[in-house]
């Protein structure tokens, strides 16, 4: 159990994570302040089935939905609006998800929310100037196991087609250690809901292919690392499209803020998939 709390404990292991996340909630307000975007849209009854949309200014734009992290338990999508910096800048409309958290709703239920707003994305984003056959869904931390379940989904062969690819930055795929860790005392994970809802565990992973981007800093623990290694290896063995990156000098932080601009590796990888 201690080393599992040690593998998801990252205020200790990255002391200066904090400053990270409040240059996100800076960078983020800014943004709302300067780019046009539509806050709060519903996409389900609960309080927490709401999206941010930021559109682009040309109409049937690529669009690009992120996922926030947070261990199920925390965060929020208005600590993402910088994405906006980035994304609508090169002609992209982005969504942005909120879902309920943890304890008021299970890991499952979260799933399942998170499949809704996909959904409703695909049917409802043409009135901010999306492109409903051109999603790329991507998330970071567990959003990144979001996106994994979004796309092993059995979508019908049109919403299949939309889906042009997918981004997994630091992603956690593996529900079993989060059960072992301190984690389970909001998550109550059982071992059935491990066994059934764990990326890593599942058969056949997708039945359609995607491109896809993983990556991880190689500052995080080694627990992160060691699910990206895992998962990246079971997608190439169902014949995924697969990027993997190992990011230099990168932790469970710094990862996610080269969202904030174009000019680096990443970014310039995710945008492959939205031309």
């Amino acid at each position: 159990m201690a080393n599992f709390d040690k593998a998801f404990n990252l205020r200790r292991r990255h002391p200066t994570g904090m400053l990270h996340m409040l240059a996100n909630e800076v960078q983020s307000r800014l943004t709302r302040l300067s780019y046009r975007a539509s806050l709060d849209v519903s996409y389900g009854p609960s309080p927490g089935e709401k999206l941010d949309i930021f559109p682009a200014a040309k109409a049937n734009a690529p669009v690009f939905i992120f996922i926030h992290g947070g261990y199920f338990r925390a965060l929020d999508k208005a600590q993402y609006s910088y994405l906006a910096q980035a994304f609508v800048k090169a002609d992209c409309t982005l969504v942005l998800v909120n879902y309920d958290l943890a304890p008021k709703v299970t890991v499952k239920e979260i799933v399942d929310q998170n499949v809704k707003a996909f959904a409703w994305v695909h049917k409802n984003i043409h009135k901010w100037q999306g492109n409903p056959e051109h999603l790329v869904v991507g998330g970071h931390s567990v959003g990144g196991f979001l996106t994994a379940k979004i796309l092993a989904h059995d979508w019908p062969q049109e919403i299949k087609q939309s889906i042009k690819g997918a981004v997994m930055l630091s992603g956690l795929y593996d529900l079993k250690q989060m059960q072992q860790s301190f984690l389970n005392k909001v998550l109550n994970l059982s071992d059935q809901e491990v066994a059934e809802l764990s990326p890593i565990l599942e058969t056949g992973v997708f039945n359609f292919v995607p491109h896809i981007i993983m990556a991880v800093g190689n500052d995080e623990t080694n627990e992160f690392i060691r699910q990206t290694q895992v998962y990246s290896e079971k997608l190439k063995k169902e014949n995924c499209r697969l990027d993997c990156l190992f990011l230099e000098g990168k932790n469970h932080y710094t990862v996610s803020r080269l969202l904030s601009h174009k000019e680096n590796t990443l970014m310039e990888k995710i945008f492959t998939l939205l031309v």
